[in-house]
């Protein structure tokens, strides 16, 4: 197989969406070429004579390629406005249910202390009532 026949071997790969060296999905030009048909970058020139016509069939299959991959720069400003519209739906939820687990925060901090504050008073009716508990007992022992 003639190096000719190797890079137009290559470009139908490429063309076809099934490269052996290459990545997959990469754009076609004349470095893409020689890679996947095992040259090196830069083999293939404008300057050699037989090139010229495999050069056109790259450059036809490049214009393809991006017709086909890019999209228009209004459908990229579409998809990026419904992107950040899409992001700033989930901020706004996200801030919600943080701001819902603040208030349950608060609500179990104050919860705890009205609970705490109640044992206290409990201790010291009990001590009142002449149970022999001391307060500093109670306390070491139930609330820590």
């Amino acid at each position: 197989m003639s190096a000719l026949e190797n890079y137009r071997a290559a470009l139908h790969r490429l063309m076809n969406g099934r490269p052996q060296i290459v990545p997959k999905g990469s754009a076609i030009n004349k470095d893409t070429v020689a890679l996947e048909a095992g040259r090196k970058r830069g083999s293939i020139k404008k300057s050699r004579a037989e090139n010229a016509e495999l050069i056109a069939e790259i450059e036809a299959a490049a214009t393809t390629q991006s017709a086909h991959l890019k999209p228009s720069a209004a459908q990229e400003v579409e998809k990026q406005k419904s992107l950040k519209k899409a992001a700033h739906g989930k901020i706004a939820n996200l801030r919600k249910d943080y701001e819902i687990a603040l208030s349950r925060i608060v609500s179990l901090v104050h919860e705890n202390y009205m609970l705490k504050q109640q044992l206290i008073e409990q201790a010291r009716e009990q001590q009142q009532q002449g149970n022999v508990t001391a307060l500093g007992d109670f306390r070491n022992r139930h609330l820590s």
